[in-house]
């Protein structure tokens, strides 16, 4: 029981630390609209890293130790395209005045786009805070702090990338805090489902990461990088693009 109660507060600390990515948005000023676009592009850059990284290897590393070779990989992919097909379902079929319902006086069609980035974030961070918990799970105190100290710092470029998202549509620094932490919320409730499913049946969070990177790289492709390509400034973007994906690949393979 003390073991579980550990986990849990470890997925819970690691989820709180999104919430530090807030804090560049709460100091800055207007930005360009070149700024804007270096931005979102390395919004972009950190989600693609943390797709590959922080999902996909470790969701191909469990399946290989639990299925055999050649199916591991196999539920991986299909893992992944589940993700990319819900997403597009949900971009197909969600009405756009329904975002007007929720926001009003802003464009329904960004605002959309923003929604489904931001929902993609959340995806991911469910099984993250499934794997802080796994970690204590083993036994192995020291594996399980240095796993969740590793997810939470990977986790505030994760919540900057929220915020710019936010900030870059004009939200208001409230509504930006609170949907950033909604975001940082469901890491522990991660945790608390690992506990329980874990209990039961260790097939599942594989598939769950993959689910997530799926997700992640779907929205990133389809909305994030043709955004940043509109006004002229898609170099520059690029350049964000690849600084954001360094930046989560050191975080990613230094504390991961």
């Amino acid at each position: 029981m003390e073991i579980t109660v550990v986990a849990i507060a470890g997925s819970f600390l690691a989820g709180l630390a999104t919430i530090l990515g807030v804090l560049p948005v709460f100091l800055g000023k207007k930005v360009s609209p070149v700024m804007q676009d270096i931005l979102l592009g390395f919004s972009g850059g950190i989600m693609l890293s943390a797709s590959f990284f922080s999902l996909l290897a470790p969701a191909i590393e469990m399946a290989n130790s639990i299925f055999e070779k050649h199916l591991a990989i196999f539920i991986v992919s299909i893992g992944l395209l589940t993700g990319a097909v819900v997403f597009l379902i949900a971009d197909r079929f969600i009405p756009e005045d329904y975002f007007i319902r929720i926001y009003q006086n802003s464009d329904s069609k960004i605002l959309k786009k923003m929604w489904l980035f931001v929902l993609a974030i959340t995806i991911h961070n469910f099984p993250e805070g499934m794997s802080s918990s796994l970690g204590f799970l083993t036994g192995d105190l020291g594996k399980g702090i240095s796993l969740a100290t590793g997810i939470g710092i990977q986790n505030i470029p994760e919540g900057l990338a929220v915020a710019l998202a936010l900030y870059l549509n004009n939200f208001s620094k409230k509504d930006i805090f609170l949907i950033t932490f909604l975001t940082a919320v469901v890491e522990p409730i991660g945790g608390v489902v690992a506990v329980l499913l874990f209990s039961i049946s260790h097939y599942i969070l594989p598939i769950g990461l993959s689910f997530a990177a799926g997700a992640m790289l779907f929205v990133v492709s389809k909305e994030m990088i043709p955004q940043t390509h509109k006004k002229g400034f898609e170099t520059h973007a690029t350049f964000g693009l690849m600084l954001g994906f360094v930046v989560m690949m050191i975080l990613d393979n230094l504390f991961g």
